[in-house]
Formats: C-alpha cells, structure tokens, sequence
C-alpha cells in the first residue's frame, strides 16, 4: 500500500485507475478540471444576468396597486356600488394594468407606419 497517513482501511485496493494495453488512435480527451471552461459544452445564456430578471420584470402589480384595489374594493362594498368593487378587484389582481397596456399597445402599432 501507500505511506500515506490514512488508516489502512480508508485507502483500499486497487486504487490506482487502468492503463489500457490496447493504443487509441483519438486524442487524448480534457482532464475533468478542464471541461467546464470549454464554451462549447455550456448550454447557451437565454437570460441577461440574474434568472427572473428580464424584459418584462416589475410589469406584474406592485404592493401600492394592491392596496389601492383592496381599498376600492371596500369603498364600493360600503357605497353599494358594484361597479367600484369590479373596478378595485381589476387593480387588486392586475387585470386593470393589462387591459390598459394593450389600449396602449393597439394605439402605438409600429408597423402601421412605414
């Protein structure tokens, strides 16, 4: 065995890797430590940065939008007003702000204009 400083039976035997006897006509390949700097084996990067953050990041309804909906919400409860509670419940979950961002996107087409 070896005079490392490991107990005898930490180290095993046999463990020293094959030699192949037969000789290979391919290249040698990369050591392990080697294969993760190689470009070409990495998926490609879909995203800039941090995972989550894109394009349409902070688009989905903030805290304020949330509390002003809830707060719509109850005065249209305590007016007795459905519409309000329709119109809170819309800012409350985000509809609101999609169907305002598609008025806008219907009126700003980029391809109308040559």
């Amino acid at each position: 065995m070896s005079t490392s400083a490991a107990h005898s039976s930490a180290v095993g035997t046999k463990t020293q890797p094959r030699t192949s006897t037969v000789p290979s006509t391919e290249a040698p390949t990369q050591p392990a430590s080697e294969s993760f700097t190689d470009d070409s084996q990495l998926p490609p990067q879909r995203h800039a940065g941090a995972v989550g953050l894109g394009p349409s990041y902070g688009q989905g309804v903030g805290f304020g939008e949330k509390l002003g909906g809830l707060q719509e919400e109850i005065k249209g409860k305590i007016m007795k007003k459905p519409e309000l509670v329709e119109h809170g419940r819309e800012r409350r979950t985000g509809i609101l702000k999609k169907k305002e961002q598609e008025q806008l996107d219907d009126e700003e087409d980029p391809f109308a204009k040559p």
